[in-house]
């Protein structure tokens, strides 16, 4: 079967990616094939592309854990999906035996691993295989394209619940990446009353979020966040603002645009650390959390959003579908020369 393989950075500088013919997987004992349909590339890969290692990739390995697809097989004592049903990957793999995996927050378990990412081989393939547990089926309401965009968007759904964020709240989402907007999409909804974005040049990803329905979309390039930010809530400030962008002034804005005693949820991957100033933390009474992927209900409760209409317009963020033998040139290679022309990415088989 067709694949796209990752082994490392080559000689360019950039990541070696190649598409190339490997075997097709075999079902064992716990583990479920897929068929896949559509695979997103996400920031992580393009960064493994652009020779940013930021994610602890193990080479070689088959990439891609944004997909969803068919089931094909399923091997012994697998029996919460049956052949032919639609699913949805998470793609975290855990101990499952540690204090975190127990109590459900297996996303900080010391031996977290991901498929697409460390050994076991992702969806930028024709088939998968996949531990069972990461498998979620989709109802019918839910497209193969959107059911791609599941584990983007249950990233935005862990950030309002590590955010408490709630009905009537106000929000500022900082970045319009996938990200971004998935997390503008879980605002709403968690039914927000005033959620903006800020971007940092117009293009396709501004447009997306207005699209989208974000109640002001702001140019940092040209308009002052935080000043904007406090004209549009009579100076108080947004109840939580959610930092996705992972640009070097995201805190300094996000500090400047909360309110007293509000919440910054950072989801963003940092390539390198930035200032923060902690007088204005303390002097504000702020509340700072890491958001990392999603945990035991998260992937569950977005297919169920997705699936009744609560989580709508996902498919606004879908900017280009292609197939397997132009995701480097016409996948990885667009997004790394312009991410503004260009949101999400998805890949078919």
């Amino acid at each position: 079967m067709k694949a796209l393989t990752y082994y490392g950075r080559g000689d360019t500088g950039r990541g070696d990616f190649r598409i190339e013919d490997v075997p097709e997987p075999t079902v064992v004992p716990g583990t479920v094939k897929i068929d896949v349909e559509w695979c997103g590339i996400c920031g992580s890969d393009l960064h493994e592309f652009e020779a940013d290692t930021v994610s602890g990739y193990s080479p070689p390995v088959i990439l891609g854990h944004e997909f969803a697809g068919t089931v094909s097989a399923v091997g012994d004592g697998v029996d919460h999906v049956r052949v032919g049903e639609r699913v949805a990957i998470e793609p975290f793999m855990y101990c499952q035996t540690c204090e975190f995996c127990i109590t459900g927050d297996y996303h900080v378990c010391r031996d977290l691993s991901v498929v697409g990412v460390h050994n076991i081989g992702g969806g930028f393939a024709e088939q998968a295989l996949v531990p069972a547990y990461t498998v979620h089926a989709m109802p019918d309401s839910v497209p193969f394209d959107i059911g791609a965009l599941v584990e983007p968007i249950t990233v935005g759904w862990h950030g309002m619940r590590k955010g408490n964020f709630g009905a009537g709240q106000t929000a500022l989402v900082i970045g319009a990446g996938p990200i971004g907007l998935t997390t503008l999409l879980c605002a709403q909804a968690f039914d927000s009353a005033f959620t903006a974005v800020s971007v940092r040049r117009p293009g396709a990803r501004a447009d997306a979020a207005a699209r989208l329905g974000a109640d002001a979309v702001i140019d940092s390039s040209s308009t002052d966040v935080v000043a904007a930010i406090m004209e549009m809530t009579k100076g108080r400030g947004v109840d939580v603002v959610f930092e996705t962008s992972g640009a070097a002034e995201a805190m300094t804005t996000a500090i400047g645009a909360v309110r007293m005693g509000g919440t910054i949820v950072s989801l963003a991957v940092w390539l390198a650390p930035a200032p923060c100033d902690y007088m204005q933390v303390l002097l504000k009474e702020l509340t700072i959390v890491g958001s990392k992927g999603y945990n035991k209900p998260d992937f569950p409760e977005a297919i169920a959003a997705i699936g009744d209409g609560r989580i709508r317009g996902a498919q606004e963020i879908i900017t280009t579908r292609i197939g397997l033998d132009e995701a480097i040139t016409g996948g990885f290679e667009v997004l790394a020369e312009d991410r503004s022309s260009h949101v999400k990415v998805l890949v078919s088989p």
